[in-house]
């Protein structure tokens, strides 16, 4: 039976301390308990799942068997449950979080949370298995469904990303020239955002006093 990452669910090392255990289990319950997300079905799993992991990694004896049974695990070289084995369930992975972000409010985006998430997903295992494939467009497939959750992201965020599915595209030019537009068009959207309130101040001011002049 495969076993599950509960290190990586609340987002610690195996060598977290109880403290900061605990620390991780109460900012993501708080982040995704069904209360502060109605209705929104993937934040009660995800919030399930917190709850499960915290659940053994707070007990100090369920956590050193649990760690034994990580060691057993890894030393066999099995995967995490959790972990997408080959390319299509990574394709798969990617469209449950396509789907999610379509329900989820753009302002109320947790970037830190995305960005990373959207990272996991491009891992060096998952790329491989993707460029390894032998299916018909799977790479544009994947690179389809990431690019629309990757849009809300500010600029800072979005390199390491392109990289990462620059690297999924494998030298397909059709591929590499669409990445390359969605790069160009945030860098563009950054620029904006950043001169925006000055432009702004620049005309209010300017329009107080054309007024000013024609009232008198």
């Amino acid at each position: 039976m495969q076993l599950k990452d509960y290190y990586t669910t609340l987002e610690v090392t195996p060598l977290a301390t109880a403290l900061q255990i605990k620390k991780s289990f109460r900012q993501l319950a708080l982040r995704h308990h069904p209360d502060k997300n109605p209705g929104n079905a993937y934040a009660e799993a995800k919030f399930r799942e917190i709850q499960e992991a915290y659940e053994v990694l707070s007990n100090t004896g369920r956590r050193e068997e649990y760690n034994y049974k990580r060691w057993y695990s890894r030393s066999i070289k099995q995967d995490f449950k959790q972990e997408p084995l080959t390319a299509d369930a990574v394709l798969a992975s990617c469209e449950r979080l396509s789907s999610y972000m379509r329900t989820v409010n753009i302002l109320q985006v947790d970037y830190d949370g995305l960005s990373y998430h959207i990272r996991q997903l491009l891992n060096d295992k998952n790329i491989a298995l993707v460029n390894q494939s032998t299916g018909k467009n799977l790479a544009a497939k994947v690179i389809e469904q990431i690019l629309p959750c990757a849009a809300p992201l500010p600029y800072k965020y979005i390199a390491p990303i392109v990289s990462l599915l620059l690297r999924v595209a494998d030298n397909n030019a059709l591929l590499v020239t669409q990445i390359a537009a969605f790069a160009a068009q945030h860098k563009q959207k950054s620029k904006w955002q950043k001169y925006r309130v000055p432009i702004v101040l620049a005309v209010t001011v300017l329009i107080c006093i054309l007024i000013y002049f024609v009232s008198r």
